[in-house]
């Protein structure tokens, strides 16, 4: 519980000090993320894992290009490095756990929230030596702080 607490706290610090745009949580993967603005046509997220023991515990960082707006939605794709901070700490083991796509859009659908929204992606994984992989689907919701370029 206080491992979480810890990284739930330093996780907004560095959201703060890296004036991040946007923030989305995906329950049921147990995924917190922090991103640039997902609204212009390149941007950045970083994914960190919440539910999990110390020495599991992986940071993903990659960059996205949106392909697609529409006055609602940004449809997206991009892909990234899987970390494992602790793992290299505790384990002595590769910092590198493995490599994902992403294939998602970002819809902002409510009219009196325009900063509350939806998100679904694809993200195909697989581990550091390409040797086995899964397929990925997240549901989640976001809160974008920034300016929304879709609302233009």
């Amino acid at each position: 519980m206080r491992s979480g607490l810890f990284l739930l706290l330093g996780f907004l610090v560095f959201s703060h000090i890296s004036k991040a745009q946007s923030v989305s949580y995906y329950p049921f993967a147990s995924q917190l993320a922090i991103s640039s603005n997902p609204t212009q046509a390149a941007w950045a997220e970083m994914r960190v894992q919440m539910n999990s023991a110390t020495s599991a515990l992986t940071t993903e960082f990659g960059p996205m290009l949106t392909v697609k707006k529409t006055k609602t939605t940004a449809f997206y794709i991009g892909g990234g490095a899987n970390i494992g901070w602790m793992s290299n700490v505790i384990n002595n083991t590769s910092m590198l756990k493995g490599f994902y796509g992403s294939a998602g859009f970002r819809s902002y659908p409510f009219e009196k929230l325009p900063q509350v929204g939806l998100n679904f992606e694809f993200t195909p994984y697989t581990d550091s030596k390409v040797q086995t992989g899964l397929l990925r689907a997240w549901l989640g919701l976001s809160y974008h702080f920034g300016k929304n370029n879709l609302k233009n």
